[in-house]
């Protein structure tokens, strides 16, 4: 069963964290994507920049993914990941209310990120946020990919 994150993190407004949130946006997908393919559990990664009322910067930050299996070892295998930590602290720098206290292991990111996720999980007898139109783990569509794409040898 797959799960979602909806990381919501509203930043300063100053012209550094502009500056770094328009970065972010820019390099995201090259960025995670070497780390999505090794998780071999994302099936979706998203960041969108929630702009001001005004229209003129960024109020928020919205990263949004859809994983296989519970949240905890999912941040766990990204907290492990150096890229990812630096990802992470970029954030928390910018973020308008930064981790207090500062996010120094597993157990601080753990809490930040589930503190700032929109979303909610399903759990046994209660249904999570998320439609899914398959069920299927990330694992399972590409093996089954690999499978129909590959050509068969011949014996």
């Amino acid at each position: 069963m797959a799960n979602p994150l909806t990381l919501y993190v509203p930043i300063k407004q100053d012209a550094v964290s502009q500056a770094a949130a328009q970065l972010a946006y820019q390099n995201f997908v090259k960025s995670v994507t070497s780390g999505l393919d090794e998780s071999g559990i994302v099936h979706y990664a998203r960041v969108a920049l929630i702009p001001n009322a005004s229209g003129q910067g960024t109020y928020a930050i919205l990263l949004i993914t859809t994983f296989d299996g519970p949240m905890n070892p999912y941040l766990g295998f990204f907290w492990k990941n150096p890229g990812t930590q630096q990802a992470f602290a970029g954030i928390a720098a910018i973020a308008l209310t930064p981790p207090n206290p500062p996010v120094k292991d597993l157990t601080g990111f753990e809490n930040f990120i589930n503190k700032n996720n929109l979303s909610k999980s399903a759990s046994p007898g209660k249904p999570g946020d998320l439609y899914e139109a398959y069920t299927k783990t990330v694992k399972e569509i590409t093996s089954t990919a690999k499978e129909l794409v590959l050509p068969k040898q011949s014996v």
